[in-house]
């Protein structure tokens, strides 16, 4: 009898795709702004920064365990981080402290549904079946 890869449920693969994109983008898009404006003060570190996630976020996909334990701790205390910090600066009055207390909610968000939904689950549950079998 022959084993056979199960075949990941689409549910949860577009969910678990979707949310590493969210979590890419919502780290990317401030970079991308200040680029655009021209300001390259530290571009040769945040570039390392975007990469070293997006290999992260894609190895999660491919179904590494560790690289999935690392994201979802990084998404929540970054998330809480950023709250606090845009709690903080929201008392101010400025505008830009809630706009960071919305990016923290995001961060959190994501990486509690990684963990949380049933169709994320399962399909992680695949890929993670897959990637022990690859490393035998």
């Amino acid at each position: 009898m022959s084993r056979s890869t199960p075949k990941p449920a689409p549910a949860g693969q577009t969910m678990t795709r979707t949310l590493l994109l969210l979590i890419l983008l919502t780290a990317a898009v401030p970079v991308l702004g200040r680029w655009i404006q021209g300001d390259f003060a530290r571009w040769l570190s945040n570039a390392l920064i975007l990469l070293a996630s997006a290999w992260l976020l894609w190895n999660v996909d491919k179904g590494s365990v560790l690289a999935w334990r690392v994201t979802t701790g990084l998404s929540i205390i970054t998330g809480v981080l950023a709250l606090l910090v845009g709690l903080i600066a929201g008392q101010e009055g400025t505008w830009g402290g809630w706009v960071v207390v919305v990016v923290g909610l995001i961060f959190m968000g994501c990486g509690l549904l990684l963990v949380g939904l049933p169709d994320v689950r399962a399909y992680l549950d695949t890929r993670w079946a897959s990637w022990r079998r690859g490393k035998r």
